[in-house]
């Protein structure tokens, strides 16, 4: 299991806890923002890869999108989210000298759930996700080893005005493995400029202004995907692990109101596109180089 299989649970539960804040906080105005609704397109380019003394190109697409609906108990302190999230990863590879390219298409659906809650009067607050999610490139039938289970608890408080901090840990399993996580968010808004920090999912600094923003950031992502060998390779390719780390400039603009347009560029490092074995080992590692990416993305925010 990937830390990439977190990424994504860590950074929303990281945001519903700042939603909480605002509700439960109201001196002082929200440090962050909460998206309901969001979907994004990226596109990482070519790149080479060498395997067993062969040399090809690499180049792969990520299609995301997702929602939350949180509905406010009567206790006007509890808050309930549930969401749905779905990805769709593309990967195409071939031999430099084939013109002939491997397209394969994979998917993952996942369901959101948590609960959130202040304690005490001193304005610390708690929240609890869940996450279970199928994740394969559904050519077959969908089986138990398409299924991801991912859980969090997080404790966050705002101390003044400028600053938020929080902590806890993620948990995750896939196919019998465990693993755990620790979770650290630290949120700085003074003026016009922000710093965030969601670790290990995302750090970003920004200037603000009246309808946008433009600063930069590191993000860090992937997925794991149940894969159906279909015998043809000769290989014993079980999963397919995808992860990696975009760092670059980022610009954001409101269409209206709520509505607004992300859009995110610049260098993915640390890239890892491997196909597992039946024993979790590499069969085959078709992990690319360091190479440009383009991130454009629409969301709707609270």
């Amino acid at each position: 299991m990937k830390n990439g299989d977190v990424i994504l649970v860590i950074t929303l539960m990281l945001f519903l806890n700042s939603l909480l804040a605002q509700n439960q906080q109201k001196r002082y105005p929200p440090l962050e923002e909460f998206t309901i609704a969001n979907i994004s397109y990226t596109n990482y380019g070519d790149s080479e890869f060498v395997k067993e003394g062969q040399t090809g190109k690499v180049n792969f697409s990520e299609i995301r999108v997702g929602f939350v609906l949180p509905k406010i108990l009567e206790n006007k302190k509890t808050i309930l989210i549930n969401g749905f999230e779905f990805t769709s990863l593309k990967p195409m590879f071939s031999e430099v000298e084939n013109t002939h390219s491997i397209t394969r298409n994979f998917y993952s659906f996942g369901y959101r759930f948590a609960i959130l809650n202040p304690i005490g009067k001193k304005g610390w607050n708690y929240s609890v996700g869940l996450k279970p999610t199928l994740a394969s490139d559904f050519d077959e039938k969908i089986s138990s080893e398409d299924f991801i289970l991912q859980a969090s608890v997080l404790f966050s408080k705002r101390s003044n005005e400028f600053f938020k901090y929080g902590f806890g840990i993620s948990f995750n399993t896939r196919f019998g493995k465990e693993q755990v996580l620790p979770v650290i968010q630290l949120v700085y808004k003074k003026n016009n400029w922000g710093t965030y920090a969601y670790l290990p999912a995302f750090v970003g600094s920004f200037y603000h202004f009246k309808s946008s923003k433009i600063g930069l950031s590191i993000n860090l992502n992937g997925n794991s995907y149940n894969y159906r060998n279909m015998g043809d390779t000769g290989l014993d390719l079980d999963k397919l692990s995808f992860s990696r780390i975009n760092f670059g400039p980022e610009y954001e603009f409101s269409l209206m109101n709520s509505l607004k347009i992300n859009v995110n560029g610049g260098i993915t490092v640390s890239n890892k596109l491997d196909w597992l074995n039946s024993n979790d080992k590499s069969e085959l590692d078709l992990s690319p180089k360091s190479k440009p990416f383009i991130k454009i993305g629409l969301k709707f925010l609270k």
